[in-house]
């Protein structure tokens, strides 16, 4: 005779004593009808936690998805406004900047125009001029024609790729409008409206001085060595403060070069040991480029078409910078040109 098969009950941990009815074949577990339908039940509410937190899931990713309300749009805000700002400040610092040359530059041409005028009356009055008073006038009022060409006054901006973006960029200014002011002693003579120096038969040391003030932005001067014996010419800058003196590359402020092949740093005369050799003989044309934002001066010789670089400390050469010549050599004569 056949066995009966046993009797199972439900798997419930409450000990339920009911024959179980179904078998679930997720947690492979048999339930009575009763259990059953309490453990569907259960499973039930598990899958509504799933989907109201998929729900929760789906709202915020397309929250997120929307660029006005991700977290980084209001760091790029304020960056773009702190940006701006900054732009507007440069912006407005370049402005006043370049007011102040062009004041510097307009004032310039008013004192030579004024000179002019009282040379030019006086000298017909008097009947007092021959040819070569008439060229030299000539030549004076075509560099104040080339002066007042819009030419002459170069405006561009700098872009420095290794500074942060604002701060990136920087105007130069190249205004040529330099001339010999101050002399240590009567040496050397300034002529023709401050654009020659000349140094008398002796053989002295003596300082010459620029009219400028450079203290930012960046400058050019451009510089004809009438006569020179090659011995010794400095060219470079000096600080405001520093008193005119008679051997004034002595001095802890003067930067620059010598055409005996040396150049001067903090007032050190430093032999140059790197070629090319650095000159400045008769009929050579130099041009000088002070940059103040970056504290560095250069000087181009065009004959030889060499550039040199000196990095100035400004805690030994503090602002405002000035053009600085130191004359040696007999009859030695320097005119500094137009644009």
């Amino acid at each position: 005779m056949e066995a009966l098969p046993t009797r199972k009950l439900c798997s419930t941990i409450n000990d339920c004593k009911q024959t179980a009815a179904t078998n679930c074949e997720g947690c492979s577990q048999s339930f009575c009808t009763k259990h059953f339908l309490e453990h569907r039940h259960l499973l039930s509410e598990e899958m509504n936690v799933i989907i109201s937190e998929h729900s929760h899931l789906q709202h915020t990713f397309k929250q997120s998805i929307e660029c006005d309300l991700h977290p980084f749009v209001k760091q790029i805000d304020e960056w773009e406004k702190e940006s701006i700002v900054k732009i507007q400040q440069k912006a407005e610092k370049l402005r006043q900047e370049l007011f102040q040359l062009i004041s510097i530059r307009n004032n310039e041409i008013l004192s030579i125009l004024q000179q002019l005028s009282e040379d030019l009356n006086e000298n017909r009055k008097n009947d007092n001029f021959i040819e070569m008073d008439l060229q030299q006038w000539k030549i004076t009022l075509e560099n104040l024609k080339t002066k007042l060409d819009s030419s002459s006054t170069t405006f561009s901006f700098d872009i420095h790729d290794d500074l942060p973006l604002v701060q990136n960029i920087s105007i130069i200014f190249t205004i040529e409008n330099e001339l010999f002011e101050k002399v240590f002693d009567n040496i050397v003579q300034i002529k023709q409206y401050g654009q020659v120096a000349i140094h008398d038969t002796s053989y002295n040391y003596t300082e010459v001085r620029g009219k400028n003030e450079y203290t930012t932005g960046h400058h050019k001067i451009r510089l004809y060595i009438e006569q020179s014996a090659d011995k010794w010419t400095f060219l470079g800058i000096t600080s405001k403060s520093i008193l005119l003196q008679k051997q004034s590359t002595n001095s802890k402020s003067s930067y620059g070069w010598a055409n005996n092949n040396y150049f001067l740093l903090n007032g050190e005369c430093q032999l140059n040991r790197s070629s090319p050799r650095i000159e400045m003989k008769t009929n050579d044309i130099i041009t000088l480029i002070f940059d103040c934002d970056n504290h560095k001066i250069f000087m181009i010789n065009e004959r030889t078409n060499t550039k040199y670089e000196l990095i100035v400390n400004i805690n030994h050469c503090p602002f405002p910078w000035q053009f600085h010549v130191n004359l040696y050599e007999a009859n030695s004569c320097i005119r500094i040109l137009s644009a």
